[in-house]
């Protein structure tokens, strides 16, 4: 024996010195560089690889909220989310060292008396013969799909089936690889096509339990579950470890609840309960049960999840299980338990995670079915900034939560005022007892949340040094999203803000003053003209040197009480005592019902609210100044409603109560109703004819628009619009008085017009002396005048101008340019991306939209200098697939001198500078 093992061990050795060289293909070197690469190189790196492949599975922490991945390695694509850990470097290195160093490509000496035989000659066409090395390959690609690298991997498999063509389950085992690589890419119809064209070629019957699962993989992500469903349990009985088949489990039971089959689904997890898989899946998969559970008596589960709540252990989960508990009670239409459970969960939530954002969801959908919309506003608002944008009615959920934080600002204001109103009607004996109760509770609840905060920073500190208390709430809401952009830009964090902003100061209208009780938009006095008396100030008031009134100088004791919430005077001074005071409380609970009427009208589409609200309103304040708006929204409802008595009733208020009103005149007219009608069709075409006309510098045809629409669509609203059109006209018109007038008329008739904000701003830059842009035309006072800051963009001129400089070598930029609203932005980025992807194969251009107020552009990035851009815009100009919409103007800058105009100078301030130093090349500016 001994004599055996030292001849081997010498044959070995024999072989090692002849065999060396991958330049020699023979039977000797094909078995040495075998030999070596199963039982070094490879050996090493299939150890790792199933090392990484268990920590990736046992360790990865799904999310059971949503559809989970059929495996970890899936995460990687959508970065978003909980990322897998693992390691597959060494894997990868150590296929690539065996590859490179024992890959035989030389062909053999060819033997004569064979090159008969066909196998032979097929044989000889391999490009590869050492027999073992493409198990490294295989063994490289999936190393690379788990390591996240699904278009490397894509590649290697392809590599595989074109260069290993003799080995038939290699070639579709790889396809069947590459096709789920591309599907964890998002390239559904390039998988498709590879299961398609597999399938029809029939398919090695050793690979039909991985085309089960890469089939099931692609259908999930296609949406198609029911056709998933047979592919992926055949899938679960092939799983290569117990770990996956839980998971895979666990899926199923989630495909057969998307299919609306819970009695499957309920089974299947208990499929996955009796696994005994890991403590957390299989509470979800508990949680999971109850969703889905069809039983008659839902008791017992209620109290099989009552005891999961009584365990130590489940203290973490408590929103889970109170959340599931829920679920059962809305399952049999028992909605008021439902939501009492729901609002526990809330409470007894410690993670503020995706669970509480669903169960708030869940919360608020109830409230806002039941139309107790103020409840209903607190549950999105804190629910969205923890969801994903793709996480399912996102964008429903979204608006709802907009019109509602709209809606809660006025409830609160009628809310607040009346209860000042009851304290004012107390004695004062009671009046300060309610104060000093309120005092009480706000020193209750602020001791609570020290308390809580206190423990959020241990926690926070004991997770590590990025999530210390000054950026607990940004770095949660960061790692929820994954979105590491600018604080404005990024939606997660600016609701997060918004939602913080409201916890401490309540709802508040966007406006100036917001901290002000009673406050205006604007005032008309704050676009009169300076003169050269410039004071302005009445009775020669003394100022000290803060600009206080001297005489006006408060008490600083008092002054703190009064700012302080734990003093009664904070109270005492809200109140309103006086017969003034208590006028400006029914001025804002009037407003707030009015509003209120309107959002419930026009964004919610609750006609009963809403009519309940004008009432209340004309109720309590028959003589409110909204008399004229309330009655005709009143005949817009009625009408609405196929109630034509009623409405006619409230018709018949405004002809008689306000004969001389806009609203009077076109109901005077026998054919009004017909005009209604036909409005809505006729008043978006007219304006974008109007428009169209102002960019043409046809400024008649604009006046005379806006004089139709105000003869015979007075109510449109549209209307301002056309007015704020009109008043720019007259700037072309070089008619300055009848531009501050129109913006004036503007204002007054639509304070709160979507527009006014900016009508607003111009006539305040007259007010301080600013010059209005002249000459040009329309476009070019509107657009090329117009200043890009990150603030405001404004139609004056400065008599500063930018420093621009002239260096053609400079990187540059090509701005398409167009007024805001008038060109679609998505679809021109998509139009010039077409052009580059057709045009460019290897140059890649950066493409960013940028938006100014009524200025947007199109910002294309990549251009080492002027030359470059030139042949860029040359071939974008002849194209014979893009054409420049209609509005938009290229022009070509470098990147300097678009930097100046970031910093607030205007394309006017650089065709100057253009001007005075004409180029030598093409011009610039327009086309």
């Amino acid at each position: 024996m001994k004599k055996r093992v030292s001849h081997i061990i010498a044959l070995l050795a024999v072989l090692a010195l002849v065999s060396c060289s991958t330049k020699k293909n023979t039977a000797f070197t094909r078995f040495y560089h075998s030999f070596t690469t199963r039982y070094n190189v490879y050996f090493n790196g299939i150890e790792n690889y199933k090392e990484q492949i268990k920590t990736m599975e046992n360790e990865y922490e799904d999310n059971f909220t949503d559809l989970i991945y059929m495996h970890p390695a899936q995460a990687y694509a959508n970065p978003k989310d909980p990322q897998p850990t693992g390691s597959f470097d060494r894997t990868i290195e150590k296929c690539q060292k065996a590859i490179q160093l024992h890959s035989i490509k030389k062909k053999p000496r060819r033997n004569s008396k064979k090159m008969s035989d066909p196998k032979y000659r097929d044989y000889l066409k391999r490009d590869e013969f050492n027999p073992y090395i493409h198990n490294a390959w295989r063994l490289m690609g999936q190393a690379q799909y788990y390591k996240g690298e699904f278009l490397e991997a894509a590649a290697t498999f392809l590599y595989i089936s074109r260069h290993f063509t003799w080995m038939p389950d290699l070639v579709a085992e790889s396809k069947l690889w590459q096709a789920r690589c591309y599907i964890a890419l998002g390239w559904l119809y390039e998988a498709e096509d590879i299961l398609q064209k597999i399938n029809n070629d029939k398919l090695p019957e050793s690979q039909n339990n991985w085309f089960a699962t890469v089939n099931a993989d692609y259908l999930i992500h296609k949406g198609e579950y029911q056709k998933a469903i047979p592919f992926l349990e055949t899938a679960i009985k092939s799983a290569p470890s117990k770990r996956q088949r839980i998971r895979l489990t666990f899926l199923l039971g989630q495909l057969y609840e998307k299919t609306q089959d819970p009695a499957r689904a309920y089974q299947t997890f208990g499929q996955v309960i009796s696994m005994n898989p890991p403590y957390r899946t299989e509470f979800n998969a508990r949680i999971k049960q109850t969703e889905v559970f069809s039983g008659k008596n839902i008791d017992k589960e209620v109290k099989k999840l009552t005891r999961m709540a009584s365990r130590d252990r489940n203290k973490e989960y408590l929103d889970q299980i109170y959340y599931a508990i829920g679920n059962l009670y809305l399952s049999r239409k028992d909605t008021l338990k439902a939501m009492e459970n729901y609002r526990l969960a809330n409470q007894k939530s410690t993670r503020n995670g995706i669970e509480k954002a669903i169960c708030q969801v869940t919360l608020g959908d109830l409230y806002f079915d039941r139309r107790e919309y103020v409840d209903a506003q607190p549950c999105y608002a804190e629910a969205l900034p923890q969801l994903k944008e793709d996480f399912p009615r996102y964008d429903l959920l979204e608006r709802r939560s907009t019109v509602l934080d709209e809606l809660v600002v006025y409830a609160q204001n009628v809310e607040l005022q009346d209860s000042l109103q009851n304290l004012a009607a107390m004695s004062e004996e009671e009046r300060n007892k309610a104060i000093q109760k309120i005092i009480d509770d706000l020193i209750k609840k602020e001791k609570e949340e020290a308390e809580n905060l206190k423990r959020e920073e241990y926690l926070a500190q004991q997770q590590g040094p990025q999530f210390n208390s000054d950026n607990a709430a940004k770095n949660n809401a960061t790692l929820i999203s994954g979105d590491k952009s600018w604080y404005f830009y990024n939606k997660t964090m600016v609701s997060a803000g918004k939602t913080e902003f409201q916890r401490i100061w309540g709802s508040r209208k966007l406006e100036d003053d917001w901290r002000r009780r009673n406050k205006s938009g604007f005032s008309m006095s704050d676009f009169a003209e300076k003169t050269e008396g410039g004071g302005g100030e009445e009775g020669g008031a003394e100022f000290d040197e803060n600009g206080m009134p001297v005489e006006e100088i408060p008490d600083s004791a008092e002054t703190a009480a009064a700012d302080d919430p734990h003093k009664p005077e904070f109270y005492l001074k809200q109140i309103p005592m006086t017969p003034e005071a208590l006028e400006t409380s029914n001025e804002v609970v009037a407003e707030g019902l009015f509003n209120m009427g309107l959002i419930l009208k026009n964004k919610l589409e609750d006609y009963p609210a809403a009519i309940a609200n004008f009432n209340l309103l004309e109720e309590r304040f028959p003589e409110n100044p909204y008399r004229l708006d309330v009655y005709y929204n009143m005949y817009l409802m009625y009408m609405r409603d196929g109630d034509e008595v009623t409405a006619g009733l409230y018709r018949d208020k405004i002809r008689s109560t306000f004969p001389e009103s806009p609203y009077a005149q076109a109901m005077a007219d026998p054919h009004y109703l017909d005009n209604l009608r036909r409005m809505s069709t006729e008043q978006d075409s007219i304006y974008e004819a109007t428009y169209a006309a102002y960019l043409e510098n046809d400024n008649r045809t604009v006046h005379d628009n806006r004089a139709f629409m105000e003869q015979k669509y007075p109510l449109s609203p549209l209307m301002p619009k056309f007015l704020f059109l009109d008043a720019l006209a007259h700037v072309g018109d070089k008619q300055y008085d009848q531009f501050k007038e129109g913006l004036r008329n503007l204002l007054e008739r639509y304070p709160q017009a979507d527009v006014s904000p900016l009508a607003s701003t111009m006539l305040k830059g007259v007010a301080q002396g600013r010059q209005v842009a002249q000459g040009g035309g329309n476009l070019r006072g509107m657009i090329w005048k117009a200043r890009l800051t990150n603030d405001t963009t404004t139609v004056f001129n400065d008599s500063v101008r930018a420093t621009f400089t002239q260096d053609l070598n400079a990187p540059h930029v090509l701005l398409l340019v167009y007024a805001t609203d008038s060109v679609s932005s998505n679809q021109l980025l998509f139009d010039v991306a077409k052009h580059n992807f057709t045009n460019f194969v290897v140059k890649d251009f950066d493409l960013e939209i940028m938006t100014f107020n009524e200025i947007s552009m199109l910002v294309v990035k990549g251009f080492s200098n002027f030359e470059e851009l030139s042949h860029y815009r040359r071939l974008l100009d002849n194209s014979e697939t893009f054409r420049y919409p209609p509005g938009v103007k290229p022009i070509m800058i470098s990147e300097d001198n678009f930097k100046k105009l970031l910093e607030g100078y205007s394309f006017e301030d650089y065709f100057l500078f253009l001007e005075n130093n004409p180029q030598p090349t093409e011009p610039y500016e327009e086309r």
